[in-house]
């Protein structure tokens, strides 16, 4: 609509193109055209730099003014009470039903525009009875001159607004301006313009018996019927040669009250959200592709630091070996950082998930780094660790187990970078099927792809990490995912729990403490402290435990094969750690600052044990004991008896028995000489 600036009335570029003028450039050379000359179309400001082209209103053709309208021209008396109502516009465009549902934005437009009409309508009202009022005029039909100003008006809005109202026409104009105009907390009755029948659900044909009847025929995941089959069946249904049954109730539907559909509708109403959310996951098995399709998922920023948190899975690269079946893999991957930070193989993946926390317990240690503080992984494999190293506090601080979501893992999106960036190109790589990407859809018949050899498949996946992890980092220019992971550890991180980890992970061995040594792994261990030698107290408080006792060791080798970390415990109770014992080279020549430091450690234990021997012996003290008589007893019974000797009795002649062995006269010994044994 032309806008008044002044004495001058202009025209934006947008009501000029393409309604008068085919383009733009069409606009800019018929000005240019009439620039210097003093009739044409003018320029009242040029446009760019935030401004807007506008054109003198006065300087277009007839035609064109006409189909605009001159807005210092009053063609109708509302046009002095009508402007759009800015609260109804805010009232309709946040309406909601009792369902949540908001209005349609044409339906929006019409009660705004029908909302102003009648407060302009209101607006003239009032002012006319004022002038009858002065003009002592009866106000008898002053309702009906309203009615006749607002239909009349629809021709002017048509024209200048290119919209128009649809207040009714007969009687019932008076009676919907009334409703309107009663207050409701101060304001206009604005629902009073929404028509029933938007929420009128009695007369739709597919009401929610309809919808539920055809949610309940195509939930049949046995024969998958289509659209079409679904309204062939509910046709059939309503014309009385189907009988239908519900399988929960045992009770026959009766086909009185459902209504005759058209093919088009039943395909809409079955392909609605609400009702594809219940009727296609039950169609389908397959968990992962339905939560793609109905499952809302989260959203997270991404962890500042390394070690906040680890996220692991199984993978199988696509590559058949040999005898025709695929390497399993157990990966782990620092979110923070990216880089994968923990690999293990096998031929089976139930072989592997021990091995795998053994190892990330030995790359941890190796680098000097405690572990993440929480993990993330699956459930299949992990739930039988929830008691043990799984229990939060033990390896990590939080565990979170997801059952069959691979959404739920960040290490899903980097098995699927490691699949079609860095695995895709190799020989012998096998795509999908069913792969979202026709370009990751096998190409040949996938019998005819090559198969490798095991240790190739392994080394060229090990390789691919590296280069993973020397890749640079997605966010932080300049710095590789590896440098990410060493140098930006979060700092509240806390030690290894080896205590806890190792009766679950390592390997027990039985052994003994004697002399404050302890056989291990083909060498000898002694009792330790904080990683180092034990002395002092805190070696005497050990040693009083375990010396001499059983124990059983828990231990975990490194890549090596060398002990890594021991702890020694009695009953199931940890009592110490156990640490190699120190072997300096007994030649002095030989020795280095090493050997003297190891036989320093030595020196320092057998010491600690000798001091508090001989503490001990100090703090002995010697006694007499002297004996007391005994008290005589006050019942004396047997020891008051008559004593016989064996010799004062007359013998007794036992009866002679024969010898039954007639050879044992002549039994003799069967050891032999010394002489005789060689």
């Amino acid at each position: 609509m032309p806008i008044i600036l002044g004495n001058i009335v202009a025209v934006s570029k947008e009501e000029l193109v393409p309604h008068f003028f085919k383009s733009e450039s069409t606009l800019y050379s018929n000005i240019q055209r009439y620039k210097d000359k003093p009739y044409g179309i003018k320029r009242v400001m040029t446009g760019g730099n935030g401004r807007q082209l506008l054109v003198d209103f006065d300087t277009l053709s007839g035609d064109i003014k006409e189909a605009l309208h001159d807005p210092r021209k009053v063609d109708h008396i509302l046009e002095q009470h009508y402007h759009v109502d800015p609260d109804a516009t805010r009232y309709f465009s946040i309406y909601k039903f009792s369902d949540g549902t908001y209005l349609k934005p044409d339906h929006q437009e019409r009660y705004i525009i029908n909302a102003s009409v009648l407060k302009a309508a209101i607006s003239l009202r009032n002012a006319r009875l004022n002038e009858w009022k002065n003009k002592n005029r009866s106000k008898v039909g002053l309702n009906n001159t309203i009615k006749a100003d607002v239909l009349s008006f629809n021709d002017v809005l048509r024209k200048k607004y290119k919209v128009e109202h649809d207040l009714p026409s007969s009687s019932r104009f008076t009676a919907t301006l009334n409703d309107f105009e009663t207050l409701i907390n101060g304001s206009f009755n604005y629902e009073s313009l929404i028509s029933k029948k938007h929420r009128n659900i009695n007369s739709r044909k597919v009401n929610d018996d309809t919808v539920k009847l055809l949610n309940d025929m195509f939930a049949d995941k046995i024969r998958k019927p289509t659209a079409k089959e679904i309204h062939e069946q509910y046709e059939g249904f309503i014309s009385g040669y189907i009988q239908v049954v519900n399988n929960k109730t045992g009770e026959l539907y009766s086909p009185k009250g459902y209504k005759s559909l058209s093919v088009s509708t039943v395909t809409n109403y079955l392909s609605r959200w609400e009702n594809k959310l219940a009727t296609h996951q039950k169609r389908s098995d397959n968990r992962q592709i339905n939560m793609g399709k109905f499952k809302p998922y989260y959203s997270f920023e991404m962890p500042r630091f390394a070690g906040s948190m680890i996220s692991i899975d199984d993978r199988q690269p696509p590559f058949k070996t040999l005898d025709g079946k695929r390497v399993w893999f157990y990966l782990a991957v620092d979110v923070g950082s990216r880089a994968i930070t923990c690999a293990v193989h096998g031929d089976t993946k139930e072989g592997i998930i021990l091995e795998f926390y053994r190892q990330m317990v030995r790359n941890y240690t190796y680098w000097g780094l405690c572990l993440p503080a929480e993990l993330e992984c699956e459930m299949s494999l992990n739930s039988s660790y929830k008691e043990t190293i799984l229990k939060e506090g033990v390896m990590f601080d939080y565990v979170k187990m997801e059952a069959n979501n691979a959404r739920g893992k960040y290490i899903e999106r980097v098995n699927e970078e490691l699949r079609y960036r860095m695995e895709k190109g190799r020989e012998g790589w096998l795509a999908r099927p069913k792969a979202l990407s026709e370009s990751n859809q096998p190409g040949v018949d996938i019998e005819k792809v090559p198969r490798i050899p095991y240790k190739q498949i392994v080394n060229d996946c090990l390789l691919d990490i590296d280069k993973w992890n020397n890749a640079d980092h997605p966010t932080e220019e300049g710095v590789s995912k590896w440098d990410f992971f060493l140098e930006r550890q979060h700092p509240s991180l806390k030690p290894i729990n080896y205590e806890a980890i190792l009766p679950h992970i390592g390997i027990k061995r039985e052994s003994s403490c004697k002399l404050g040594n302890i056989h291990l792994n083909n060498g000898l261990c002694l009792i330790g402290d904080q990683g180092t030698v034990a002395k002092g107290e805190r070696l005497i408080q050990i040693m009083k435990q375990i010396e001499g006792k059983d124990i059983d060791i828990y231990w975990l080798d490194d890549d090596q094969g060398e002990v890594l970390k021991a702890f020694a415990y009695v009953d199931g109770q940890c009592i110490c750690e156990l640490v190699k014992k120190p072997r300096p080279v007994r030649a002095r020549i030989e020795r280095t600052v090493e050997d003297d430091a190891a036989e320093s450690l030595l020196a320092a234990y057998t010491n600690t044990v000798d001091g508090f021997a001989k503490r001990q012996r100090a703090d002995l003290d010697g006694i007499v004991i002297i004996k007391e008589d005994a008290k005589p007893l006050k019942h004396q019974i047997f020891s008051k008896q008559k004593q016989y000797k064996y010799e004062d009795r007359e013998p007794v002649i036992m009866p002679q028995i024969e010898d039954v062995d007639d050879d044992f006269g002549t039994y003799t010994s069967v050891r032999q000489s010394l002489k005789n044994r060689f």
